[in-house]
């Protein structure tokens, strides 16, 4: 068994530090298990991190980490920039949507 620092679920959960061992020959792949306290009742759940989830090393696993936030500020800012810049269409019923104008022009003539 080995002590390593699992950032799977980093920007979630947080940094998990555990006990773990090598599932693998190439030693890429590691074993571990979570345990959890639900109404009184203590029980494990095997989990498996793969090669860039899991490091040896507090500071290796921060560094994913920040990498890891930069990575996902980046996505949520493209997509605030897009929510900015966005027409939304205006949608005839009974013209329908690209393809789906048959189906359109069955729910307006049920409302009526």
């Amino acid at each position: 068994m080995m002590e390593v620092y699992v950032t799977k679920w980093a920007l979630t959960t947080g940094i998990v530090k555990v006990e773990a061992e090598h599932t693998s020959e190439d030693q890429k792949s590691i074993c571990f298990r979570l345990f959890f306290d639900e109404l009184g009742k203590i029980f494990s759940v095997p989990q498996y991190a793969h090669q860039g989830e899991w490091f040896t090393t507090l500071e290796e696993a921060r560094a994913q980490v920040e990498t890891m936030r930069r990575k996902q500020i980046t996505v949520h800012m493209r997509a605030i920039e897009d929510l900015k810049t966005m027409e939304v269409p205006v949608i005839i019923a009974n013209k329908g949507i690209r393809g789906r104008d048959g189906m359109a022009r069955i729910k307006e003539e049920l409302m009526d």
